[in-house]
């Protein structure tokens, strides 16, 4: 499988008034940091139950957003548990796939152009 995410040199910005956008904090240190910040930034709904298979769903879901074009930015990658960072790198990649496969949403997961090998790896493992 390859890599569905964009990566770029620098913030990345979006008009906001097109894209429901997304920056995750490039401060979060663990896998419950991220979990409730992504409920918080991407306006999940209250059932969402703070585990991957719940960001799974939901991620590929987005009925509650009238946006079409769904933008979630890392500045850095999140420092977390390699192996829970591999799971999070995984549900993005393959929700990134599964919006290619459907017209109703369009998700768009960015990184740093410096992280891209190390990313490459852990989906490689």
């Amino acid at each position: 499988m390859g890599l569905n995410f964009k990566f770029i040199e620098g913030s990345a910005s979006y008009n906001t008034a097109e894209v429901f956008f997304a920056r995750i904090d490039p401060t979060i240190a663990s896998t419950d940091e991220l979990l409730k910040s992504i409920y918080y930034l991407l306006w999940f709904p209250g059932y969402f139950g703070f585990n991957w298979n719940a960001l799974e769903d939901c991620l590929t879901d987005f009925n509650w957003l009238s946006e079409s074009k769904i933008v979630i930015a890392h500045d850095n990658i999140p420092k977390i548990d390699e192996r829970d960072l591999q799971i999070y790198l995984e549900i993005l990649n393959s929700s990134v796939l599964d919006w290619k496969q459907n017209d109703q949403h369009d998700l768009e997961v960015v990184f740093q152009k410096k992280d891209e090998k190390l990313i490459q790896k852990l989906l490689s493992l």
